[in-house]
């Protein structure tokens, strides 16, 4: 079968992590199938009327196009990144005439698809991996998200909370399939050498809703020894790391950076554990490569974590709620060394890997394709 993937979030040289699932996907794709991926966004930092940069490159056997388009003036702006994809799809299309396109996030995945499929006569799916009213940024936006959701083949959200909130939006069924992870390259880690409990988080640190100030709020209250391992950046990082300082857990607190992802594997290597203290999450990609490291893990009731997070793998504590993940961490600094690391990582293998994904979206392409 001959799949074209269509998405906004994709690794670029703007993002070296953004959509790395999204890409792993394509990568699981590509051991049975042909796939071709459009990546296409905005850079604001450069402006241009109707300029834009592309780029084709590989990974492994999935081919990739990289549309990033300059920013221009206000309203035209977004005229014109229609444009740009759309006439760019058409080029690509030309040479590799789908069977399917499989376009992710709702804006502009969702009327990326239904364009696509308009002008191909292929079917469309949207997979989901964000919260969908974060799409609704002006009325254009929510319109054109609405008819794409609502015109697709099948949908996909990568978590049952996501699923039941498009359900109760548009008043159809999604299917769960959560997301592939790599969990190959998290295998046969070496055991914590350090003293002291060594405990992980990673999240982007643009926005508050990785929740990292209530780690570290949680962190402030706890006398037993540790050290706490940060990967993440952003425009809030230095107020995270004044945050420590004011509440006297500096020298625990290890602050990385942004973090590659090829790097990660090694990051999870140092950890007794890890956290994710989020406000809200569709899925939480990090908990798994911790799983699939043999990582026991922590995290909120926000959304994603609570289809997988167990009593096998992990402790679910109350989200939003300081004392909660607090308490919820002093259990784990007492019972991670009885977690065991091989199940867990099973755990992750059975549930996440290359061959659970594709038996699952193999399926869902059939269902489509009648």
């Amino acid at each position: 079968m001959k799949i074209l993937m269509v998405t906004p979030w994709y690794p670029d040289k703007l993002s070296f992590n953004s959509g790395a699932f999204i890409r792993s996907q394509a990568a699981a794709l590509s051991g049975e199938h042909e796939v071709v991926v459009i990546s296409a966004k905005v850079n604001y930092s450069k402006f241009g009327l109707c300029s834009f940069d592309s780029e084709k490159s590989f990974y492994g056997k999935v081919e990739e196009h990289r549309i990033i388009i300059n920013r221009s003036l206000p309203v035209y702006n977004q005229l014109n990144y229609w444009f740009i994809m759309f006439w760019y799809s058409r080029e690509v299309i030309r040479n590799f005439k789908p069977d399917i396109i499989h376009a992710s996030i709702g804006y502009p995945g969702a009327f990326w698809g239904l364009l696509l499929k308009r002008l191909t006569g292929r079917p469309y799916i949207l997979q989901e991996h964000t919260r969908v009213k974060n799409n609704f940024r002006s009325l254009f936006h929510k319109t054109l998200t609405k008819t794409g959701l609502r015109k697709a083949d099948a949908l996909v959200a990568v978590g049952r909370r996501l699923a039941s909130e498009l359900e109760a939006l548009l008043n159809r069924n999604v299917a769960v399939i959560p997301n592939v992870v790599e969990v190959e390259k998290f295998q046969g880690l070496a055991p914590v050498k350090e003293s002291g409990i060594q405990i992980g988080f990673l999240g982007g640190m643009n926005t508050p809703v990785k929740g990292f100030d209530i780690l570290l709020k949680a962190l402030a209250g706890i006398r037993e020894d540790f050290v706490l391992h940060i990967g993440g950046a952003g425009t809030l990082e230095n107020e995270y790391k004044k945050l420590a300082e004011d509440l006297g857990i500096a020298t625990r607190c290890k602050f990385y950076g942004f973090i590659p992802y090829e790097n990660i594997p090694a990051f999870m290597e140092r950890l007794h554990f890890y956290v994710c203290s989020s406000r809200y999450e569709t899925f939480c990609v990090s908990l798994v490569e911790a799983m699939a490291a043999g990582r026991p893990v922590i995290s909120t009731r926000c959304g994603g974590p609570e289809d997988f997070v167990n009593e096998l793998n992990g402790l679910l504590v109350a989200n939003e709620n300081t004392d909660a993940l607090r308490e919820g961490i002093q259990q784990m600094m007492r019972t991670c060394h009885d977690y065991n690391a091989e199940a867990i990582a099973k755990y992750a293998v059975d549930n996440f890997s290359k061959r659970s994904f594709l038996q699952k979206i193999n399926s869902l392409y059939k269902s489509v394709m009648k």
